[in-house]
């Protein structure tokens, strides 16, 4: 054993606690599903094994357009960076109204099934 086989020890098992320090908790299994809507609208939704959901997206057209932009994020979130957020989230861009007459339609079908309303939440 030569002197610097000790220092040489030492240094390797600082290393390997500083990769066990850095490694973190093994991550939860995760899969992405894509779903209809009750309004006809496609989403993807992250779900972990104990079927909580972390996030789900916004709405789209298809499943097919859902699909599509949940492999983008699968994609992506592998070389996705954490940034420190500031005191001023960025504004975000919310979609336009999809379709103002298939909505009135869904309000009267919802007062047709024996929905009701009063005339106090008309006016407000």
């Amino acid at each position: 054993m030569t002197r610097s086989t000790p220092l040489t020890q030492a240094v390797d098992a600082i290393r390997k606690a500083r990769a066990a320090e850095n490694a973190g908790p093994e991550p939860a299994s995760m899969k992405f599903v894509v779903f209809e809507d009750n309004g006809g609208g496609y989403h993807w939704t992250i779900v972990t094994d104990r079927d909580e959901t972390l996030v789900r997206s916004a709405s789209f057209r298809s499943y097919e357009d859902a699909k599509e932009a949940a492999g983008i994020v699968h994609r992506g979130a592998s070389r996705a960076s954490f940034e420190h957020g500031s005191g001023n989230p960025p504004l975000v861009a919310l979609p336009a109204r999809r379709n103002a007459a298939r909505d009135r339609s869904d309000a009267e079908r919802w007062l047709d099934e024996g929905g009701s309303f009063s005339s106090e939440a008309v006016t407000r």
